[in-house]
């Protein structure tokens, strides 16, 4: 257990020191960049064997990537969605974006803190890579509903919408 922990947390390390390098050109061609632009939404349905009227429902799988207009749009509609900024206590003096929840991903890694998985998520990180890391690991561990902030917090000041800093 502990040997598999550790090899998914220098997995998820990997993705995210490669998504967040910061280097112009190299990420646009990642395969994480890659993958998300091909629409990275995941459709499951599960459907109820005794045929019996109002038993039968399909379940939606999401994961994706969306733009930072897009996340704007879907905090000011979206009530329930939480926000999850992933970035370690000292990036945030770049600011963040008001209502995160923060939860660095060193915490997940380490298992002391975890996401619930009773709401939908958006999650941010500096430039992008942690936070579809992270996603994709959730997702695939049966989270519901995921969103990735592309390009991260980066993207979000870069679009001209409001962080808060303290």
């Amino acid at each position: 257990m502990k040997r598999t922990l550790s090899l998914l947390v220098a997995l998820i390390l990997l993705v995210a020191v490669i998504g967040c390098s910061g280097e112009k050109g190299s990420t646009e061609k990642s395969p994480a960049k890659v993958a998300t632009r091909n629409a990275t939404q995941n459709t499951a349905s599960a459907s109820s064997s005794s045929g019996l009227a109002g038993q039968s429902r399909a379940a939606t799988k999401i994961f994706r990537t969306v733009a930072p207009q897009e996340a704007k749009n879907m905090l000011e509609t979206r009530k329930n969605l939480m926000l999850v900024d992933l970035r370690e206590a000292k990036e945030l003096r770049e600011g963040y974006i008001d209502g995160s929840q923060f939860i660095p991903m060193s915490a997940l890694a380490k298992g002391t803190k975890t996401l619930p998985a009773d709401k939908p998520l958006l999650l941010v990180c500096a430039v992008g890579g942690r936070s579809y890391a992270v996603g994709r690991y959730y997702s695939g561990k049966g989270y519901q509903e995921i969103y990735n902030l592309k390009g991260g917090i980066s993207a979000w000041k870069k679009a001209g919408l409001p962080v808060k800093r303290s």
